[in-house]
């Protein structure tokens, strides 16, 4: 009986080690955004997902750049971030011309 009590309880304790080290487990990946680190929960994310976890103000209107390349607003699903990368998000704003007359 105490060969088998002590077969139970390994296989109780390398189970519950199993569970607790996977459960735990964060994949964290650091990325600059705006020039900044960030550390994410994930290998990868999307343009769209790291724009949404960012708070990004007026998101149909940013431009977003990924290691200084210039990403399709098309391609924001699809496109993923990864260790490593550079992200900007960036607003272009118009001007306009000044005329002064004397």
């Amino acid at each position: 009986m105490p060969l088998l009590w002590d077969f139970f309880a390994l296989r109780f304790a390398v189970t519950l080690h199993y569970q607790t080290t996977t459960s735990n487990h964060h994949i964290m990946s650091n990325i600059i955004v705006n020039g900044k680190l960030q550390a994410i929960e994930t290998e990868n994310i999307s343009v769209i997902d790291l724009i949404k976890l960012n708070n990004v103000q007026q998101p149909d209107m940013v431009s977003v750049q990924l290691n200084e390349e210039f990403v399709l607003r098309d391609n924001f699903e699809s496109t993923l971030v990864k260790e490593g990368d550079e992200v900007d998000f960036l607003y272009f704003m118009g001007g306009g011309s000044a005329r002064f007359t004397i």
